[in-house]
């Protein structure tokens, strides 16, 4: 008999045990207690939800669902992220999953949450609703940039200061500078270590003259986030950070609202990508689009207009852009009468996608409309 229920605190260590077990076949060796301890150290097991199927009272499948808090000033979403998606090896093709993935997203729906993301095949994930999404830049840097850069850049001394301890003060002060940017999830200040050395990362303490001036996380030779106080010390701690990684290339991933960075590394890099984030799903589409409208119009001022569209089982929506300021509406028993008309999954490409233009080639949008791309990306500390 199997049976689908949430796991409780018990159920933790078989739970790690298990997950552990499936990636660690399916992919490389696996340590999730090391991987995720915002999610797997002792004494986390309240901050997560886990979905289980159980056969003979043996775990064969699991879903994580954490859900976090997205702010930008004064608006705020609810983002599911999703993770630990697991099925026994020998359990596969038994729809496990697909019950357990029904069953999560129906509490997520019932919860209120605006948006889901997970990370995965596009096509794997598409069956239960998620669609590749959003985008986010990579900045590649070699000794040779540095060379050849130097003159064109302050001459500026700084130190990386690794924060192995809860105690650190400079926790606090880089949870401060994290929360003074345009978008960031909300995070306990007891769990800020634990999450921003998720992925095997460390995290440092930019210094100048013993003042902190910014943070970067660093994972080999790949920073997953930076944030600065002073833009003018860009070069000297990315050129730290390629004698911290050991490495003869460094890899910056920047998201599309921190625009200074993406400003500052213009004169400085070897080469770049530009790459879809991940799957996203979207349940409450006013919401999402407003709060993502509203990111975008902090560092581009957005022209005015109106536009209608619909998305298919989500009825009629209209964005309307005034001074800069926009506004998203449902607009009542119009399901289906709007000339633009998109499937959930086609307005996550025109919508948030970096190739949006080819999703919108058809669609009458605004005279000299600059809404989109949409700048949904997040944090890889954020997922699960």
């Amino acid at each position: 008999m199997v049976i689908y229920r949430k796991a409780i605190p018990d159920d933790f260590p078989n739970i790690l045990n298990f997950i552990n077990m499936v990636f660690s076949m399916s992919h490389c060796p696996h340590d999730f207690r090391q991987l995720l301890p915002k999610l797997y150290e002792k004494g986390q097991e309240e901050k997560s939800i886990h979905y289980l199927a159980l056969e003979n009272e043996e775990i064969k499948a699991c879903v994580c669902v954490l859900p976090i808090t997205l702010c930008c000033e004064n608006k705020t979403i609810t983002c599911a992220t999703v993770g630990s998606v697991s099925v026994h090896p020998y359990s596969r093709g038994k729809g496990y999953m697909r019950k357990l993935m029904h069953i999560a997203i129906e509490d997520m729906k019932k919860s209120n949450i605006s948006m889901s993301t997970l990370s995965g095949l596009r096509n794997r994930y598409q069956y239960y609703g998620y669609e590749k999404g959003g985008f986010v830049f990579q900045y590649c840097f070699t000794p040779d940039n540095f060379r050849h850069c130097r003159e064109k850049f302050p001459n500026r001394k700084i130190t990386l200061c690794q924060i192995q301890d809860t105690e650190n003060p400079l926790l606090t002060e880089i949870q401060a500078i994290q929360e003074n940017q345009i978008l960031f999830a909300k995070k306990n200040p007891s769990d800020f270590l634990a999450i921003m050395k998720s992925w095997n990362a460390k995290l440092y303490g930019i210094l100048e003259n013993q003042m902190c001036k910014g943070y970067v996380a660093l994972q080999g030779n790949q920073i997953l986030e930076m944030r600065l106080t002073d833009k003018a010390l860009l070069f000297a701690s990315l050129e730290e950070c390629l004698k911290e990684s050991g490495s003869k290339e460094l890899f910056l991933r920047i998201l599309p609202y921190d625009t200074y960075l993406l400003k500052e590394c213009t004169q400085l890099f070897e080469s770049f990508t530009i790459a879809l984030d991940d799957n996203y799903m979207i349940f409450d589409y006013p919401k999402v689009l407003d709060f993502f409208l509203n990111v975008k119009s902090k560092y581009t001022s957005l022209n005015s207009g109106s536009w209608d569209f619909t998305i298919k089982g989500h009825r009629t929506f209209q964005i309307q852009v005034d001074n800069g300021v926009p506004s998203v509406t449902q607009l009542k028993d119009l399901e289906g009468k709007s000339s633009v008309n998109f499937s959930s999954f086609e307005s996550i490409l025109a919508l948030f996608a970096p190739n949006c233009g080819m999703g919108l080639l058809e669609t009458k949008l605004p005279e000299n409309c600059n809404w989109f791309p949409l700048p949904l990306a997040l944090s890889p500390f954020d997922k699960c």
